[in-house]
């Protein structure tokens, strides 16, 4: 099949919906089918589309942006001639919106994380808080089972952690929009100077001077990651995290990594609280009043210091998780659609 990836990625919205695209796009390549991107004009998303070997178009207009949908659509209708499937992925839709691609796109398919519901013919969710009802879509896939991640996370950890010297991960995805990163390096001084720590810069950060400021005056063994396209390597490299609630939460769940996961935006939500059920992560949320820094304190402590929930918190992740979701969605896309 032809498969056309309509996603964006810019600062507002971060990486999360290019990064599980891409995933999914390496999988249905796997099986036999040829993916392209189309995507709005962004600096990081030519940087990472680039590095791929797909074919990418990109545009210099947003998914159903008012000031330029009328060109977007046209966009779209110019290609379609060639396309048997086209998947969306972004939340700034509507009803317009898929009325007029179902007039120009034969299957359309919705990659879904709030429960909107339209008129196409596929929604994967992965949230294990709606249900095939939910939609009126004819096939629906539902649950944590389809969680779409890339190839190195069907294998998991192999690692044993090190129960002696903690490494933790701190990772906010793609923008860091309260200085968390520089905000928990003295939180972590104060519970432990025996502690490695690695800091992911993401693309979009507008902190990244602070941080470097905070490293250098910090007494912690501290390493930073720029300019990195996996994240894979470095989960390996820590035996725990601290991590937003975007896509992340699920990578380091597949990689048995035990985690505090913070929910900083509503669409964050359901990725915690599902993975939280099942004992997988720390759930806690973002807020702007003075006892956030104390619940940070308390999460990360019991994380750190207790060895008995590390080890039992990484069995559930990845019992939850198992890395193979991005196959199981190409495998059901495939039977249905081919």
């Amino acid at each position: 099949m032809e498969i056309l990836v309509r996603v964006d990625a810019y600062p507002d919205i971060s990486l999360g919906h290019l990064n599980r695209c891409l995933n999914l796009g390496y999988s249905l390549e796997e099986h036999g089918h040829n993916v392209t991107f189309l995507s709005y004009n962004d600096s990081a998303t030519q940087a990472i589309l680039s590095k791929t070997h797909f074919e990418y178009k990109l545009i210099p207009f947003k998914i159903n942006d008012k000031q330029s949908k009328h060109d977007e659509l046209s966009q779209l209708k110019t290609l379609s001639g060639s396309i048997d499937l086209l998947l969306v992925d972004s939340y700034n839709v509507d009803k317009d919106y898929f009325d007029f691609l179902n007039k120009y796109f034969p299957v359309i398919g919705y990659l879904d994380d709030l429960g909107l519901d339209f008129d196409v013919d596929l929604v994967i969710n992965p949230s294990c808080k709606v249900k095939e009802t939910d939609y009126k879509a004819k096939n629906v896939l539902c649950g944590m089972q389809y969680v779409i991640l890339g190839e190195e996370y069907r294998a998991g950890r192999a690692k044993v952690f090190n129960t002696n010297k903690r490494s933790i991960l701190v990772t906010m995805g793609g923008i860091d929009h309260y200085d968390l990163s520089t905000r928990v390096i003295p939180i972590l001084e104060e519970i432990s100077l025996d502690i490695e720590v690695n800091i992911v810069i993401g693309p979009y950060y507008e902190n990244t001077k602070l941080i470097k400021t905070a490293v250098k005056k910090s007494r912690l063994t501290i390493k930073i990651f720029e300019n990195t396209t996996n994240l894979a390597p470095i989960i390996l490299e820590s035996d725990i995290a601290l991590t937003a609630g975007g896509f992340t939460v699920y990578e380091l769940a597949a990689m048995s990594t035990p985690s505090v996961g913070l929910a900083l935006w509503e669409n964050q939500y359901n990725n915690i609280e599902c993975l939280s059920n099942q004992d997988a992560l720390i759930p806690l949320y973002y807020s702007q009043g003075p006892d956030f820094d104390q619940d940070l304190t308390k999460a990360l402590s019991k994380l750190i210091n207790d060895d008995k929930l590390l080890i039992d918190m990484s069995e559930k992740a990845r019992n939850a998780i198992d890395g193979n979701g991005a196959n199981r969605v190409s495998q059901e896309i495939i039977k249905r659609y081919e």
